[in-house]
């Protein structure tokens, strides 16, 4: 396995997921700095993941780049871009056209670079090369976020920013002399990159990821103000809890990679959604003291971030090479889409109902998702015959 060039790659997904997540850990100054509401600022989360989910498979299409590592490397300068454009905004427009722009390119890096490392292997690793871009986005919430909220409290919330932009760079440098040219590209049209949603299991599949993401992304936008009130916390731990839940997060992620080799997918699946689920009902007793809400916030990364893979897996385990691209980028979108909707549902919950009541709203939306893998996975047993058609449709 070329090590060298996958690692170069997760670098920019380190990229990718500290910009999304790093919001959360300075919304308190942002919403400040830009004189907007923290339920307003938390829609520049929105922003970034819903262009992420719908934009950019419609950029890739039309970008039409014969080269996958030319691709690769536009979107990740673009990244650098438009990171500094985020800190230097002076308006809340100009930071959501940041936003939006930053997801679309983003949206475009993530599931390119996640197609290139498994190419770069033989069939047997692949999964490990996914999990290595996957990675990188776990990475981000315990050494990126942290890091961006340390930046932070140096100087500004903008320098943290200015210092994603700044990895980014380095990765374009890296993937320019380490990632190999490959062949060209085969052109897709949207048409066929939507293709595979004709088929039951594959849209049932990314609802599962949807209502998942929105349960998660729901608390975790507002993690700040969420603890910043609760007596046992403060505002002080919050950097705190967000490194917990990293470390939980890439626990869960090679750990729920490891128990897919053994037990298979499905099982790894419904337990983690279930046991997110349980967890996310426990929230407000966990408040209650600075331990158990420590230990809330690390099963919570464990289980939110053990499904990843089972999904992932679950979706190209009988894909064609042809078909994993695509299939990989409509989970990505499927992902963002459902940080879009926990950003936007959570700050509209915030608004009306205080903070307080978000726990309800998350839970509601993980049962959601343990519900709709159940009958998925009931009524289709096998992905193998519907996935095939994928390409016939072609």
């Amino acid at each position: 396995m070329r090590w060298l060039p996958v690692l170069v790659l997760a670098l920019g997904a380190f990229c990718a997921g500290t910009d999304n997540y790093l919001v959360a850990g300075v919304l308190t100054p942002m919403a400040a700095d830009l004189r907007v509401s923290v339920a307003a600022a938390g829609l520049f989360v929105t922003g970034y993941s819903l262009s992420y989910a719908l934009a950019a498979p419609v950029a890739v299409t039309v970008l039409r780049m014969r080269s996958a590592r030319r691709l690769l490397l536009t979107a990740i300068a673009m990244f650098a871009v438009v990171n500094l454009l985020a800190a230097v905004a002076w308006s809340p427009w100009v930071m959501a056209v940041a936003r939006i722009a930053a997801g679309c390119v983003a949206g475009i890096y993530v599931p390119m670079a996640g197609a290139a490392a498994a190419g770069m292997v033989t069939a047997d690793r692949r999964g490990r090369a996914l999990a290595v871009i996957l990675g990188g986005i776990s990475i981000a919430t315990v050494a990126g976020v942290p890091l961006g909220i340390w930046v932070a409290g140096l100087s500004s919330w903008r320098m943290a920013f200015v210092a994603v932009a700044v990895v980014a760079s380095i990765t374009a440098v890296g993937v320019a002399w380490t990632v190999p040219a490959g062949d060209a590209a085969p052109a897709v049209s949207l048409r066929q990159r939507l293709a595979p949603l004709r088929h039951p299991p594959v849209w049932l599949g990314l609802a599962v990821t949807i209502s998942g993401m929105t349960a998660g992304l729901m608390i975790f936008t507002y993690v700040g103000p969420i603890y910043a009130e609760v007596p046992a916390v403060g505002a002080a731990y919050v950097g705190l809890l967000i490194m917990a839940h990293g470390v939980g997060a890439m626990l869960g992620l090679w750990g729920g990679s490891a128990l897919i080799d053994r037990f298979g997918a499905r099982p790894v699946l419904l337990g983690a959604l279930t046991i997110f689920t349980v967890n996310l009902a426990w929230q407000p007793i966990a408040a209650h003291t600075l331990a158990t809400t420590v230990a809330f916030v690390t099963l919570w990364g464990v289980v939110g971030w053990a499904f990843l893979p089972a999904q992932q897996h679950s979706m190209i385990a009988d894909a064609t090479p042809e078909q994993a691209p695509m299939l990989l980028s409509l989970n990505g979108s499927a992902m963002y889409l459902g940080a879009a909707l926990g950003s936007a549902i959570g700050g509209a919950v915030i608004a009306v109902f205080g903070a307080g009541r978000l726990w309800m709203f998350a839970t509601g939306f993980g049962a959601i998702s343990v519900a709709l893998s159940l009958v998925r996975h009931k009524k289709f047993r096998s992905v193998d015959r519907h996935l095939s058609n994928a390409v016939a449709d072609r």
